[in-house]
């Protein structure tokens, strides 16, 4: 059993390794899952259910249209089951990468050629109108829960449609509330449900959610107990089982991007992500669908630690403030969307809101990354660079879009204008200087690396400074054994680190150097 901090030590610790003030640390730290908004104080979800419980009730086909990332795959595996349980044509749907973003025209034909009546979208659709005004021409109706933002040039749309104003939930947050109000309103039941709490929170790691909002920090943080306990859903455990990583029993991170690879790679199935993901899945078919998704992990990683290096390289040199532009080649077509996990590589590098634009077969990509007091809305906005893309959405600081090729140098010269309209309202906050600790014991490890966590968007895990003594190939902080991510010769280190999140238990001190200094010799 973990030894866990009192809340007290763990507003402390916020206030002064985070720089959070006194009122906001004790919230955070206070935050239990009674912050979890209500399923009914959201806008349009009550009518947007009770059309979801006549298509059920009446025996209508009903598709679940879900998103191919870790959003869009966990929310398809909680809303699936239930709709499924309760409807008697029910069918789920997880485009692959390739056919892009959002539902398409194309789409929509198809899934009114095989009977389908009524379109139930998770993680995207609200700036899908060409496919919502299609969909009716063809006698079906288009229902969407997203969270991404209104586009100001399109507005809503125009059919029953959920997006919270406040921006602060996943796709897959929004499909749990939304599986919480049918399930009230079908069975009666209220509380909530570990398995359904659990998935979302995946979700919401990898999507940019911030967790230094209390009602997110509570969501996530309730999620790493579940998966950390009994009630530890089998399918969420038996990838933990495979992951086989030591220490990753609460890494949500780590569980998440595996879960991502439909988005990663090409050769990936997101509707196979989804099954593996569903309860009555046979546990030999998940570790089969896991085990090539850790592959594909593998691979995708080799290849984007590479174009970090370049990237690195090529920009280091690049002075200034403001959006950061960088263009990159993927030499491997099997690969999709590596353009986002390298955008938020460099945003950490440099400080900078970063946009990386890669070519993708007909089109080419974009991803837009950010941080601090910069956001993204205005670029979302802008008339001259809406009128260049094919697509374009997402949040306050996490964007996405595709254009043609002959408009690249168009949309590069227009992105920047918007940058000489849109100066650094301030410079980038200065990055905090570690924290000092002169000892380290197990239960200040588990304050300072797990407990003051959940760590991610706009929480990053702090860094520390301190003494170690290596002999014999064991790294010591006094009397307390200490495991580092590297070896160190023997002598007395100085070293900047973070903590392993995942390997701070209370018990075991784990440590992932930044950088080390030896001060003497043994």
């Amino acid at each position: 059993m973990e030894r866990l901090p009192s809340p007290e030590q763990v507003a402390a610790a916020l206030e002064r390794f985070c720089g959070f003030s006194p009122e906001r640390a004790r919230a955070l730290a206070t935050a239990g899952l009674e912050q979890i908004r209500s399923p009914w104080s959201i806008p349009g979800l009550e009518a947007l259910a009770e059309r979801l419980l006549r298509a059920l009730k009446k025996g209508e086909r009903l598709l679940l249209f879900g998103d191919f990332d870790t959003d869009g795959v966990t929310g398809s595996a909680i809303l699936f089951p239930f709709l499924a349980k309760h409807g008697r044509h029910v069918h789920r749907y997880n485009p692959p990468y390739r056919e892009g973003y959002g539902l398409h025209v194309e789409q929509v034909e198809r899934f009114a050629h095989q009977g389908i009546q009524v379109i139930l979208t998770v993680d995207s659709g609200i700036s899908s109108h060409p496919a919502v005004e299609r969909a009716r021409q063809l006698g079906l109706e288009v229902l969407i829960t997203d969270h991404h933002l209104l586009r100001p040039d399109l507005g809503p749309p125009p059919t029953l449609w959920v997006d919270p104003p406040d921006h602060l939930l996943s796709g897959a947050q929004l499909a749990y509330l939304l599986f919480l109000a049918l399930r009230e309103r079908l069975e009666g039941k209220t509380g909530h449900d570990p398995r359904g709490l659990a998935l979302s929170a995946l979700g919401a790691q990898m999507d940019w959610v911030p967790v230094d909002e209390p009602e997110t920090r509570a969501w996530v943080a309730g999620a790493q107990a579940i998966i950390n306990s009994a009630d530890c859903p089998g399918e969420i455990q038996v990838l933990r089982e495979m992951l086989g990583e030591r220490y990753t029993a609460s890494e949500m991170r780590s569980l998440s991007s595996v879960l991502n690879m439909g988005k990663r790679s090409h050769l990936v199935d997101p509707g196979s992500v989804v099954e593996a993901l569903l309860p009555e899945t046979p546990d030999e078919r998940r570790r089969q669908i896991f085990r090539f998704l850790l592959q594909e992990r593998a691979r995708a990683h080799r290849a984007g630690e590479s174009l970090l290096a370049q990237a690195l390289e090529d920009i280091r040199r690049e002075e200034g403030e403001g959006l950061l532009v960088y263009e990159v080649q993927v030499p491997d077509e099997t690969l999709s969307e590596v353009e986002g996990p390298l955008t938020s590589r460099l945003v950490e590098a440099t400080g900078r809101p970063v946009l990386v634009l890669r070519p993708a077969g007909p089109q080419i990509n974009f991803s837009g990354r950010a941080r601090g007091n910069f956001s993204f809305e205005p670029f979302l906005s802008d008339p001259e660079i809406l009128a260049l893309t094919t697509s374009m959405g997402g949040h306050r600081q996490a964007i996405g879009g595709s254009l043609r090729p002959e408009n690249l140098r168009p949309f590069l010269e227009a992105v920047h204008r918007w940058k000489e309209r849109h100066p650094p309202s301030s410079s980038p906050p200065p990055e905090r200087p570690p924290g000092r600790l002169e000892r380290l014991d197990p239960d200040t490890a588990c304050l300072l690396g797990r407990a003051i966590g959940p760590f991610g968007h706009r929480l990053p895990p702090p860094r520390f400074l301190t003494t170690l003594q290596v002999r014999g190939g064991w790294a010591f902080s006094g009397p307390f054994l200490v495991e580092t991510d590297r070896p160190l010769e023997a002598g007395e280190w100085e070293v900047v680190f973070t903590f392993d999140e995942a390997g701070c238990d209370g018990q075991n001190i784990v440590l992932r150097i930044e950088e080390a200094v030896r001060k003497s010799r043994y």
